[in-house]
C-alpha cells in the first residue's frame, strides 16, 4: 500500500495536465497489484485546487478503489504553505479517510487518518 500511495503523490504533484491515465503493476507480498489512476486537474501551479484522482487496484486479496481530492493551497495556520488534500479509500480490510498536508517537493508533511474510527496523525520529512 506504502508504493501505491507514494505513486499517487507523485502524480498529484505533476497533477498540472489536463487529464492523466496511467496503468501500472506493483510487486506485493501477496502477489501482483494492477493500479489505475485517473484523474484531472485545471492548470495552476503544484497544488491546483479541484484536482481529482481515482485509484482502483485488483490483487489476490481483493479491489481496494480510492479517490484524492485536491482541496486548497493552505495561506494560514499550522499548516501554512502546504496543499491540503482529501484521501478516501475503500479496501478489503474497511474504509479509510485520510487529510494530507504535503510541501511542494512532496517529502514533508503531515497526515490525519481515521481508521474504523480511530484517528491518527503522523508528521513526516523526507
Amino acid at each position: 500500500m506504502k508504493k501505491i500511495i507514494i505513486a499517487l503523490v507523485v502524480l498529484l504533484l505533476a497533477g498540472c495536465a489536463a487529464k492523466v491515465e496511467k496503468t501500472t503493476v506493483i510487486e506485493t507480498d501477496s502477489g501482483e497489484q494492477k493500479v489505475v489512476v485517473s484523474g484531472s486537474a485545471e492548470q495552476g501551479g503544484w497544488c491546483p485546487a479541484g484536482g481529482n484522482w481515482n485509484m482502483q487496484a485488483t490483487g489476490s486479496e481483493g479491489d481496494t478503489t480510492a479517490s484524492w481530492k485536491i482541496d486548497k493551497l493552505e495561506t494560514s495556520g499550522k499548516y501554512a504553505g502546504l496543499c491540503h488534500v482529501v484521501y478516501k479509500a475503500t479496501t478489503p480490510q474497511g474504509e479509510v479517510l485520510m487529510d494530507y498536508w504535503f510541501d511542494e517537493s512532496g517529502k514533508n508533511g503531515y497526515y490525519e487518518m481515521n481508521v474504523n474510527g480511530q484517528k491518527i496523525s503522523q508528521e513526516y520529512h523526507g
